[in-house]
């Protein structure tokens, strides 16, 4: 079986959609009946190149708000070669529709997620979210023969847009090991430069407007105003927080100057993986309080490490943590300051439990086999 993998980037660009998409492949050549092709953009190597077995091309294409510009001539040959070509939105969508309807191949479609109106949510400007939402709108009708989606919270939302989409939902591989990362609570409360003996509520990753951000940093504004600042000695909200989109992270440097939030939130730049590991390992609380999300591994990140977790009720979220996890409604900024107020009082008296999904490489791995199999065996009923 040859399979061509059109992506908008691959290693060594790395992002939720990157790491899934090479934990999969790099599981799919173990079979040495398979042969695998991935196409993507300069990401900093250019030209044919492999990365522990697996083929890429790389192709100079032209980056616009924030998606390279995909060309047909450079991805026509590899689509000739494949069995299956597997895509994935945006850009690289209506150049493979295109390619597998001349050469007769079967393609599919993977969609992280489906955000139709919540373009409307996460997009001030007016004019960006219609924009946003034509196009989404125009990649996710094109026919492609099947869609993969990664949660059934996504599949639920491509059918909105979609109706006759023909959507198989296999989830992303997540099979991060904790086991071996030792806590650390000292080494968090320096990182942070506060007392050793804080509570700690942590947040990470990128600030981007979909992750919900502003309504969390919003609802602790609430409650400060609003509980007995007893109540709050010691605890603080910190936040590992990415550089990009910079202009993000800026806004919420100047709403918390604004508000005199300093002593409570504390921010600081990016750490590597392995400290990354212990500090989600050392908090007390991991909060995240996404609007949207396709899978969530970030939440699942937290549920591996054990550490109770306080989410939004948006996108994948509750059907993909476990362990012990309180959840709000999305975007509802009260529910959420309810909620950091009970877990102050309370501590984790009202989570609820509930038991691990299976993410595990072998499973996932034979689920896309077998899925492959059968979009073979469709086509060429």
């Amino acid at each position: 079986m040859n399979i061509c993998y059109v992506l908008t980037h691959f290693y060594p660009f790395v992002g939720g959609g990157e790491q899934f998409f090479l934990d999969l492949i790099a599981e799919t050549i173990k079979d040495k009946n398979v042969h695998v092709r991935v196409i993507t953009c300069n990401s900093g190597i250019e030209g044919h190149h492999t990365y522990n077995g697996i083929d890429i091309y790389s192709y100079n294409w032209k980056i616009r708000f924030g998606h390279p510009v995909v060309k047909m001539k450079d991805v026509e040959e590899h689509v000739k070669w494949a069995d299956i070509v597997h895509t994935a939105i945006y850009t690289p969508v209506n150049v493979c529709i295109k390619l597998g309807r001349k050469y007769n191949k079967p393609v599919i479609n993977t969609v992280y997620e489906a955000l139709h109106k919540k373009w409307f949510w996460i997009e001030p400007n007016i004019i960006k979210a219609c924009g946003f939402y034509s196009y989404e709108r125009f990649i996710l009708t094109r026919k492609a023969d099947y869609f993969h989606v990664i949660s059934n919270a996504t599949k639920d939302d491509l059918k909105i847009v979609n109706k006759k989409a023909k959507a198989k939902m296999i989830y992303c591989i997540s099979e991060i090991d904790s086991s071996k990362v030792k806590k650390n609570h000292n080494k968090l409360c320096k990182l942070f430069d506060i007392p050793n003996d804080s509570t700690v509520y942590l947040n990470y990753g990128r600030p981007g407007k979909t992750k919900g951000l502003y309504v969390y940093i919003k609802a602790i504004k609430k409650l400060v105003d609003s509980i007995d600042t007893k109540k709050l000695k010691n605890v603080k909200f910190c936040f590992i927080m990415g550089n990009d989109p910079m202009s993000e992270k800026k806004k919420y440097y100047k709403y918390i100057e604004k508000h005199n939030l300093g002593e409570y939130i504390k921010i600081v730049n990016p750490v590597d993986r392995e400290g990354l590991k212990t500090y989600i390992k050392s908090a007390d609380f991991i909060v995240i309080p996404s609007i949207t999300e396709g899978f969530g591994l970030s939440a699942i990140e937290a549920c591996e490490s054990g550490i109770p977790l306080i989410h939004s009720s948006g996108g994948s979220l509750p059907e993909v943590v476990y362990g012990l996890t309180k959840q709000f409604e999305n975007r509802n900024i009260d529910d959420l300051r309810n909620v950091l107020e009970d877990s102050i009082i309370n501590g984790t008296k009202n989570f609820k439990s509930s038991k691990q999904n299976d993410f595990s490489r072998k499973t996932i791995a034979k689920q896309f086999k077998d899925y492959y199999k059968e979009v073979l065996s469709s086509k060429n009923d």
